[in-house]
């Protein structure tokens, strides 16, 4: 069964109209591909998340490169050709040069749990151009609160300045904001949307230029979604690299707040 859900991601084809996906991003916030991952894939990734959820109690996890989320079934969905291809397509096209590398940045998130209920709202600017959202276990009853994505479409441009790009996320990411944006006079006055996520589908957003978060679900329910990070214009800059070492010092926090 391994053995074929890798196979069947290895062989996913993006025959994907970037031209297309550009317009409805720049237009609605969000482009999506429809039906692109197969069942066996997801299969195989929910039984992978189960054995993890039983193996932390349940609780809220989070991977990513340094965590080696490539070794886990995942990585053929990291790793695909055609998906890099779309988001190399779409990083040119917004930022009218070639970006500095071809690396994909995953991270899978898993809410469960008391934790898990932390990590709602948290509104937030990614760090990079283009961002691939690709829902893995999504909340289905109908008592069940689905954790809907909430985001702020194209709020603010690439900013091309690293200094004017942490001061802004700063400001923008404080726990004062974040109580605004997730208020609902708020978000209808800046024209917030909400995404419902469907597994099978990829989600496709400028994650540098629309404020986003998760709504909140069920302490009993299981929310996980991949995350495909593609072009980080700051990389390189010692700033951005303590920005980054102050955000993983907030998650640690929030892991372990009480």
């Amino acid at each position: 069964m391994q053995t074929d859900a890798l196979q069947d991601a290895e062989a996913l084809s993006f025959e994907v109209d970037i031209d297309a996906l550009y317009a409805d991003m720049n237009r609605t916030g969000v482009g999506t591909l429809y039906g692109v991952i197969p069942s066996a894939f997801l299969h195989q990734m929910r039984r992978y998340i189960a054995e993890e959820l039983e193996r932390r109690n349940g609780e809220y996890f989070g991977l990513d490169r340094s965590d080696g989320v490539e070794e886990t079934p995942l990585r053929p969905v990291i790793r695909n050709a055609g998906l890099t291809a779309a988001m190399r397509g779409l990083y040119e096209r917004a930022m009218g040069e070639a970006p500095p590398h071809d690396r994909v940045f995953p991270v899978l998130r898993v809410l469960a749990g008391s934790i898990g209920l932390r990590h709602a709202h948290l509104y937030h600017y990614d760090s990079y151009v283009v961002t691939a959202l690709v829902p893995i276990v999504i909340p289905h009853r109908p008592d069940e609160p689905r954790g809907h994505l909430v985001m702020f479409p194209n709020l603010r441009p690439v900013r091309r300045r690293v200094l004017a790009n942490v001061l802004e996320k700063a400001v923008m990411e404080s726990s004062l904001a974040r109580r605004l944006w997730r208020s609902g006079w708020v978000q209808r006055a800046l024209g917030a949307r909400i995404v419902p996520l469907t597994p099978g589908n990829i989600y496709f957003l400028w994650g540098m230029r629309s404020l986003h978060a998760n709504e909140a679900c069920l302490p009993t329910s299981v929310r996980c979604t991949a995350l495909l990070h593609f072009g980080d214009p700051h990389e390189s800059s010692p700033l951005k690299r303590f920005s980054q070492r102050l955000h993983r010092r907030n998650l640690r926090r929030l892991q372990h707040a009480r």
